[in-house]
């Protein structure tokens, strides 16, 4: 590809007028982007303090999850150490008296009910 130069026409400007111009107009680009970064930044400082508040509460409600975990699984120990005990509690002591027989049929039905409850809580 070759070009002639006999077609180009190009005319020479003064030195000084193109250069005031060009500054002047640099200059107040400068000037709208100082702007726009002040704005972003602004904007940026709000969404920080936002993330930062976000970030406390979820640990906040992370520390509440925990401790409401294990308050939940001692629960499910007790009732369980409780199912345990009250259906061997009445086979244990070996009496056969009336009140012992009553003893163990309603430790079998709070040992059911409880049995029923964790199974409903599931």
């Amino acid at each position: 590809m070759s070009i002639d130069l006999a077609d180009l026409r190009h005319t020479p400007r003064r030195p000084g007028s193109r250069q005031a111009g060009d500054g002047a107009l640099q200059a107040e680009k400068i000037l709208a982007l100082q702007v726009e970064i002040a704005r972003l930044e602004a904007t940026a400082a709000g969404h920080r303090v936002d993330f930062e508040r976000e970030r406390e509460r979820a640990d906040r409600l992370t520390t509440e999850l925990l401790q409401a975990t294990a308050e939940a699984t001692a629960a499910k120990e007790a009732a369980a150490r409780l199912e345990g005990s009250l259906r061997t509690g009445g086979r244990s002591g070996g009496s056969t008296d009336g009140h012992g027989q009553a003893t163990s049929r309603l430790g079998h039905l709070l040992a059911d009910l409880v049995e029923a409850d964790r199974r409903a809580c599931k």
